[in-house]
């Protein structure tokens, strides 16, 4: 039962570090939308731009809302008000963010919580697929149990010791 226990730490003090490190990794993805905003909407022209590229970047931080829950609409909007260039001009920065966000995002949380971003990126379209929208965050976090999971069997064989990096006492 000893034996265990410690495993089970093991495991929880691995995804615990893996989810905070996933984390960071989301605040890295949400400083590169707002940069890609900020720079998109000045060029554009927009009044209070930084502003505006601020709150889209927060609302781009939720994977199910994203930041086409803003953009999407107020290009609409502007579209149907006639003016047609603004309206293709924040279309366009939409398109660029998001291309840009789906190249860097695997790259981002794999290399943050320690999985290939091949891995990353697998385990995100898989978990898209089984559960919905909500699978962009359940595959990171099922990426970073099953790491856990293999790190710690893979220690399995070594008994718990002070040169096992993954034992803390």
């Amino acid at each position: 039962m000893n034996k265990f226990r410690y495993y089970f730490q093991e495991i929880i003090h691995s995804v615990t570090k893996g989810l905070f490190a996933y984390l960071k990794a989301t605040l890295k993805l949400a400083f590169l939308s707002l940069i890609i905003l900020s720079i998109g909407l000045f060029m554009i022209g927009v009044d209070f731009w930084f502003l505006k590229a601020l709150g889209i970047a927060i609302v781009d931080i939720f994977p199910v809302l994203g930041s086409g829950m803003v953009m999407i609409p107020w290009a609409v909007i502007h579209l149907l008000m006639g003016h047609t260039t603004i309206a293709w001009k924040i279309g366009l920065l939409y398109i660029v963010m998001v291309v840009v966000r789906q190249v860097a995002e695997p790259i981002i949380t794999g290399k943050s919580i320690g999985v290939r971003p091949i891995y990353t990126f697998l385990a995100t379209v898989i978990s898209m697929l089984i559960f919905g929208p909500i699978g962009a965050v359940l595959g990171a976090v099922i990426t970073i149990v099953l790491k856990a999971v293999l790190e710690v069997k893979s220690f399995q064989s070594s008994p718990p010791t002070d040169r096992n990096p993954f034992y803390n006492e």
